[in-house]
């Protein structure tokens, strides 16, 4: 059994026991998270966007916008997914459930529409539906996108926080930093779920090359890594 010299620190907050019970998709997101949304919220630099790469159905969406309200900060807030599965996951939802990958994307993005606009009807951020490289090519150039809201925004721009939860293979992990970085400001923040030392996935092994970048600080470690970029 693996022991812990001290505990995580959690946060206690009704509005996420809220989501708990009644927001389809929370059982995937660790409550631990509810710290470092909050620290990187409360001390991020005011100009830039808060960035959420891989919304599924909304959990840590509706976290990160609800910690923007609290707060009182008007950073605007993006996110994207494609709300596309891999084949396994196809194949599981074929087999287990007997419903298509059409059918089952369909669902997701209808349940994650549905979650914000009765959670957070106020803080609703600009999700649009690209996997995470198009994004930032259309980031990138400065593109006018239409989000799944069907509300139009420009994209580009400096970035304050970033929220990382969308492919977790090495190449996509090391892509979405490396985007991320182009425009992240100095003080600004990249988190990085399922990062832990004890998941056995590919962000575990991105952290050591983070380890070795000169430029940011591990600032929490809950068990999720929250990074702050110190220089350039």
């Amino acid at each position: 059994m693996r022991k812990r010299v001290l505990p995580y620190r959690k946060l206690k907050d009704d509005f996420y026991e809220t989501l708990k019970l009644t927001c389809s998709g929370s059982v995937l997101f660790v409550p631990e998270n509810l710290y470092c949304i909050d620290f990187a919220v409360r001390h991020m630099p005011e100009h830039g966007a808060v960035v959420e790469i891989g919304s599924f159905l909304g959990m840590s969406t509706n976290m990160i916008a609800h910690y923007l309200q609290i707060h009182r900060r008007d950073n605007t807030f993006f996110s994207c997914d494609k709300w596309e599965f891999e084949e396994k996951e196809m194949n599981f939802y074929r087999q287990s459930l007997g419903i298509s990958p059409e059918n089952m994307k369909q669902f997701v993005k209808e349940s994650f529409i549905r979650n914000l606009r009765f959670f957070n009807p106020a803080r609703l951020p600009f999700t649009i539906e690209l996997f995470s490289d198009e994004f930032f090519q259309q980031w990138n150039s400065n593109t006018e996108a239409t989000d799944v809201f069907g509300r139009k925004t420009p994209l580009g721009g400096a970035i304050s926080f970033a929220y990382v939860d969308g492919n977790h293979q090495l190449e996509f992990v090391r892509r979405d930093f490396e985007n991320i970085d182009r425009h992240l400001v100095i003080g600004g923040f990249i988190f990085f779920d399922d990062s832990a030392s004890f998941i056995a996935s590919d962000i575990r092994g991105f952290m050591k090359e983070m380890n070795r970048k000169a430029g940011y600080k591990l600032v929490l470690k809950n068990p999720n890594q929250l990074w702050q970029k110190i220089k350039q």
